[in-house]
């Protein structure tokens, strides 16, 4: 499970099926959902439908925030059949989900962390790990991995960074290497990948069993590819719109997709160049036309 093997990171309002299924394609070798509140999933809310894994989706780990173990199990019984594995969120820094003691508020008592990782392992039949940062405000990261391992955790995920450092500063890597000697549970990494180079560092230099790319794969599914890839604006253009093709298609509305693929779409084209230009009138597009027609005209001059 998971070794030596590199996948997309969850990412709230990112890593929806169109998305994972393109990182797939480019060679993603395991994804997650978007992390899912248990509350949304026990109330049965509708959109949690369309954030679970879809028919035919492997290798896919279900994302569950909040605080309460017996919620939970609730939560990971009615999804079980979906996933290959659960996945507890103790790492989102966002204020609406730590305010509510759920995502990275879980780092300051890592008992109820373990209590929860060992909860659900005595109660559904599939692997359960955790996505964790340093710490809170502190850093704690030694105390949380021994406590979830304790707990029968199958894995630990660490991103780099404390809550309270949000995604700035430099991911402290050094934390993998003094991680790896003390847990014997498989070790994820996660922070600042950005290219083939910064996966071959975790794993190889780092001890990482395996890498997780959030941010570095938006726009960028090559990042998947064994060789380094340097794709032609041409695929860029190409992958852009079969994206958005999807995206549409699996949400049913054409303008409700496109809006939520912009901030999607300027990332497929960063740094070349017209793109401000496409950054300018982003605001304007509401059909798939409109989108093919503007990277056509400025981009393809």
């Amino acid at each position: 499970m998971l070794e030596n093997q590199i996948g997309l990171a969850p990412m709230a309002d990112y890593t929806d099926y169109p998305f994972r299924e393109i990182c797939r394609r480019f060679g993603a070798d395991f994804t997650f959902t978007e992390m899912i509140s248990v509350d949304s999933i026990i109330r049965e809310n509708e959109k949690v439908e369309k954030m679970l894994p879809q028919k035919g989706e492997a290798n896919i780990g279900v994302q569950l925030f909040g605080n309460d173990a017996t919620k939970f199990v609730e939560a990971a019984k009615a999804v079980q059949s979906l996933a290959s594995w659960i996945d507890i969120n103790a790492a989102c820094p966002v204020n609406k989900v730590v305010k509510k003691g759920s995502g990275a508020a879980l780092l300051k008592d890592p008992k109820l962390l373990g209590d929860i990782v060992f909860t659900l392992k005595k109660s559904i039949d599939l692997p359960v790990g955790v996505k964790v940062r340093l710490g809170y405000d502190q850093i704690n990261i030694e105390e949380v991995a021994q406590t979830v391992q304790e707990a029968g955790s199958d894995y630990i995920i660490v991103h780099g960074r404390t809550r309270s450092q949000m995604y700035s500063g430099i991911a402290n890597r050094e934390v993998i290497k003094k991680l790896k000697k003390k847990i014997n549970i498989l070790l994820g990494a996660s922070g600042d990948v950005f290219s083939k180079k910064d996966i071959d560092d975790y794993l190889l230099n780092y001890g990482a069993d395996f890498v997780l790319v959030a941010r570095g794969a938006i726009g960028n599914p090559w990042i998947f590819t064994k060789n380094n890839y340097n794709p032609t604006l041409d695929e860029r253009i190409d992958t852009c719109l079969e994206h958005l093709k999807f995206t549409i298609e699996f949400y049913s509305s054409e303008v409700y997709a496109v809006k939520k693929f912009r901030k999607v779409l300027m990332k497929y084209f960063s740094g070349i160049e017209g793109s401000k230009e496409v950054r300018r009138k982003l605001h304007l597009l509401l059909t798939y036309n409109d989108v093919a027609e503007l990277v056509y005209t400025t981009l393809k001059h």
